[in-house]
């Protein structure tokens, strides 16, 4: 009997079951962090950038360490939705790094526009807040909406500026094409296709989501 076609959408088993294709496939499906310690012939960097609740990464977390692999979690400073300072984010930033995930800072421009300044001061006082907040140096980072803080140039700046700790920002040129595979969920629509369709087709890969997207049953579960 033939087996079911796979249902590729934004439901949390059709994102288990990609991930576990993978494995099944022969790559390695990590964190950037990971990534850069030991990278591998077939290799998937896994990032999640957090615009509006925490909450719902930590189910993904849950979800990517279930299927053995880790992945990179990138948490905004600013987010009304969430407070990283807060007793119950702090909660969640823990159980992602117990789980093996990788906690970084998803970095954000645009807010001197209203209160002055400029994008670099406000990226430094992101990080301190960061810094201040997981109680350890930053070591990389994701730039929310990138058009609004100078784009691929202002980050290479700002990672040659943070160097005493800093290794990566994830839209670097070894990230990205051609050197590696780069596929997004952003809008929640993937441009090229559910990553699922993409197993075997390309070695390396660096696939980005957003956990909002992401639901058990129905999609309202998460607004």
């Amino acid at each position: 009997m033939e087996s079911a076609p796979k249902i590729f959408d934004y439901s949390l088993k059709s994102y288990a079951d990609t991930l576990r294709d993978y494995r099944d496939a022969g790559y390695a499906v990590t964190s950037f962090q990971e990534y850069l310690a030991s990278p591998q012939e077939r290799h998937m960097v896994l990032r999640h950038d957090i615009d509006n609740t925490i909450e719902q990464a930590l189910r993904v977390a849950r979800v990517d360490a279930e299927a053995g692999v880790s992945s990179t979690f990138f948490l905004r400073v600013h987010a009304r939705g969430y407070n990283l300072l807060s007793l119950p984010s702090l909660q969640i930033v823990q159980e992602m790094e117990q789980l093996g995930h990788e906690v970084q800072l998803h970095l954000e421009g645009g807010l001197c526009d209203w209160l002055g300044s400029d994008n670099l001061d406000w990226a430094d006082r992101q990080r301190a807040v960061f810094e201040a907040a997981v109680g350890r140096p930053l070591g990389g980072f994701s730039s929310h909406e990138p058009a609004r803080m100078g784009g691929v140039e202002f980050a290479n700046g700002l990672l040659e500026r943070w160097s005493d700790s800093v290794a990566y920002h994830a839209y670097e040129e070894r990230f990205m094409m051609p050197n590696m595979k780069y596929l997004s969920d952003s809008s929640g629509r993937w441009r090229e296709g559910h990553f699922g369709e993409w197993v075997g087709k390309e070695p390396l890969m660096q696939v980005l989501t957003h956990p909002f997207w992401w639901f058990e049953k129905v999609p309202a579960e998460n607004y």
